[in-house]
């Protein structure tokens, strides 16, 4: 008698657990791809708002030759991508959750026009690009080339400088 009831115990012990178990992994399965989507959308937020900083210090150096200013980028996912040769600067995301935009469809958000690739279920891309061509001819290392930044847990130093010339050229060190 005091086995059987010891065993019955034992048995709703195990048979909770497992319950336990299963409504976590349920609920965890459920979630975690909804919880993804909110991360990857703070990010696409945050970094918005950093090429908003980037493109007021740009053209704040743009108010007089030899003007220069220097910016802490964050970059804690994606890559950035400083193209001297087209005078842009983008900010792409791969494996994006988040369908941010409508693909294939270029939105503006202040100067940062954002756009979002890929299939109906995704995975997408989004990218967000700073477009220069008709306001400053972007250098990099006072050169006609490109530079790209990855992600890292410090924030890039990236130094700007307005070299003068017409179209203004400016210089970016990073």
């Amino acid at each position: 008698m005091f086995n059987e009831k010891k065993a019955r115990t034992w048995v709703s012990v195990v048979l909770y657990t497992a319950v336990g178990l299963g409504v976590m992994t349920l609920l965890l399965a459920v979630t975690k791809p909804k919880l993804n989507e909110i991360k990857d959308s703070i990010t696409i937020k945050q970094t918005i708002e950093a090429l908003h900083d980037f493109d007021s210090t740009l053209k704040g150096t743009l108010l007089a030759p030899g003007n220069k200013r220097v910016l802490n980028f964050k970059l804690s996912r994606g890559r950035l991508s400083i193209d001297a040769q087209e005078d842009k600067i983008q900010w792409i995301l791969k494996n994006s959750r988040l369908k941010y935009s409508e693909p294939d469809i270029p939105i503006l958000e202040g100067d940062v026009i954002v756009e979002t690739k890929g299939g109906k279920r995704g995975p997408w891309e989004v990218i967000l690009t700073l477009d220069y061509e008709n306001l400053a001819d972007i250098r990099i290392n006072s050169e006609d080339t490109e530079k790209t930044l990855t992600e890292s847990t410090t924030p890039h130093k990236i130094s700007i400088t307005n070299l003068g010339g017409d179209p203004q050229q400016v210089d970016i060190v990073a």
